[in-house]
């Protein structure tokens, strides 16, 4: 191997570490940026899922507590308002079936949005 061959293959080498770590930082922001999409969904989640508890226990609308969360989490069921009829289970309990049905497209759809940011914005090492 001649000198010109060793510095051609060491400065070809840096370069290759040098485009392995510029990958590695995009995707390692890229994975934060997908960690709070999942983050927000996950807020949600749990928003739908305190909707769900209060009225399967039959909790007093106007209680302020109750409220905030139903009144927050009302304009993500709009889309699933007529999807099923909610079940009653009592006089003031109910099954909302079309919020079990909403988180599990919300959860779906974290997960698509997630994968589908990562295949557009992550690089290969």
């Amino acid at each position: 191997m001649t000198d010109y061959d060793y510095q051609r293959s060491t400065h070809l080498s840096v370069e290759e570490q040098k485009r392995a770590i510029e990958a590695a930082n995009q995707n390692a922001a890229v994975a934060r940026f997908i960690r709070i999409i999942y983050y927000l969904f996950g807020i949600l989640e749990l928003l739908l899922a305190a909707r769900v508890v209060l009225q399967l226990l039959g909790a007093n609308d106007n209680n302020p507590i109750a409220s905030l969360i139903l009144g927050l989490s009302r304009p993500f069921l709009t889309l699933f308002a007529t999807l099923f009829s909610n079940p009653a289970l009592g006089t003031r309990s109910v099954l909302e079936l079309t919020t079990i049905a909403a988180m599990i497209f919300y959860a779906v759809l974290a997960w698509l949005v997630g994968r589908f940011i990562w295949l557009i914005l992550s690089r290969p090492r």
